[in-house]
């Protein structure tokens, strides 16, 4: 099935689906037309949503006085310990409504959300479509994804790859069922997640020479990101660009 032909199956689900089930904000329990199945949110909640500027260090996404910034520009900080992928973009700051949202994903199991929020996060990052020639969804443990149901990185990755018309590889493999990183500092995190990723055989050979679009809901300190980065680049991949739906307000 081709990607247009599914996104558009996958639309007219979502239509259907609120013809039977009149959909309510993820957000404040407000019952509104089809147009709320938009991110799960209302309208009012939507315009709640704090977007992340595009004046922002490519490291670390923090937003930066100057603008407009040189391409690829990295804050001081980022300059000292540069980060393993080329970029980093996020959608959102991660902060309610946004809040509401990731979590309607991850623990009320609405997968048309993540639905709604790769395809809001693919038509913002529509330029990536020429940066990218796969797309990389950040795994979960087997544990976690057995007890969960779905991960949810690939339930954002998968409308993201099909929006910019390129391929899903779950080409890693989350080697540790690591502690949840929420409540840890900056070194448990770092620590946390030391040699966690690794890639699966038949995904080794589908990014070798590619550049990778890695994506994950949310992003606090990078570690995450930049552990599952080092394993595709220790195993063939040209270079990394991370994509999230949300940035924790917090500095990373």
């Amino acid at each position: 099935m081709s990607h247009t032909w599914r996104s558009e199956l996958e639309e007219a689900g979502l239509r259907l689906l609120a013809l039977l089930l009149p959909p309510v904000c993820v957000a404040c329990d407000r019952i509104e037309g089809t147009e709320a199945l938009e991110l799960g949110l209302c309208s009012d909640c939507r315009r709640q949503l704090q977007p992340t500027p595009w004046s922002v260090c490519a490291g670390c996404s923090r937003q930066l006085e100057v603008d407009p910034l040189p391409d690829g520009y990295l804050c001081g900080s980022c300059r000292q310990a540069p980060p393993p992928f080329e970029r980093l973009y996020s959608g959102w700051s991660y902060e309610p409504p946004l809040v509401e949202v990731v979590h309607a994903l991850k623990f009320r199991r609405l997968a048309f959300v993540g639905a709604s929020l790769g395809r809001a996060l693919s038509h913002r990052f529509r330029c990536l479509s020429e940066e990218a020639d796969i797309v990389v969804p950040v795994p979960l443990h087997w544990r976690r994804h057995m007890s969960r149901g779905f991960n949810q990185a690939e339930e954002i990755a998968r409308p993201i790859a099909s929006e910019l018309e390129l391929p899903l590889v779950r080409a890693l493999r989350r080697k540790a069922a690591t502690r949840p990183q929420t409540g840890l500092d900056r070194a448990s995190r770092a620590a946390n997640l030391r040699r966690a990723f690794t890639t699966t055989r038949s995904g080794r050979s589908r990014i070798e020479g590619c550049r990778v679009l890695l994506v994950d809901d949310v992003v606090t300190t990078r570690n995450t990101l930049g552990a599952a980065t080092g394993s595709l680049l220790d195993s063939g991949a040209t270079s990394v660009i991370c994509l999230t739906g949300g940035r924790t307000p917090e500095p990373i």
